[in-house]
This record gives structure tokens, C-alpha cells and sequence, in this order.
């Protein structure tokens, strides 16, 4: 899967890139919302590989780096390009 921008359609004036300038890390465009819960949306796409093994019934596997900390609450979507995400969760 790779980052992809921008996050939601017409988002570019707003989104800050995670790991900018740090070419250890691959960059990560994100959108932070003005919401209480402060969520932070990125958007991935996938290879073609990837979109080939899904077909064939390969899973999505979700990685978090907790750091010893409580488990922060996920939210996982299938969106097209042109697509906004589904915000009800970050309510």
C-alpha cells in the first residue's frame, strides 16, 4: 500500500505531511479534523499486487504501535479516489 493525496477530495490546503524531510520514513500526507477527538485521516492505496491477493482472499492486516499505551480506537474504510471518508465515527 502506498500514502496517497490527497486525503479527502479538495483537502490539499490542509493536510500536513507526517515524516516530511525524514528519508527513513515513507511521507504521510493526513488531514486533522476540527472535531473534539482531534482524529487525524489518511488515505492508502493499494498496489496491484495487493488488489489481485485481496480478490484471491487475502486479508488486511492492521498494525498499531501502542508504546506500552492504551489502544486508541481504529476506523478502517474501502473509499474511492473521489470519495470523501465516512465521518460519523470521529464524531
Amino acid at each position: 500500500m502506498i500514502p496517497v493525496s490527497p486525503v479527502m477530495p479538495g483537502s490539499e490546503d490542509i493536510e500536513m505531511v507526517f515524516g516530511k524531510n525524514q528519508p527513513q520514513y515513507i511521507p504521510l500526507p493526513a488531514v486533522y479534523l476540527d472535531q473534539p477527538n482531534r482524529p487525524v485521516i489518511t488515505r492508502w492505496r493499494f498496489t496491484n499486487e495487493e488488489r489481485a491477493a485481496i480478490a484471491d482472499g487475502a486479508d488486511i492486516v492492521h498494525t498499531s504501535l501502542t508504546f506500552w499505551h492504551d489502544l486508541q480506537p481504529i476506523c478502517l474504510q474501502v473509499c474511492f479516489p473521489n470519495d470523501d471518508p465516512n465521518l460519523e465515527h470521529t464524531l
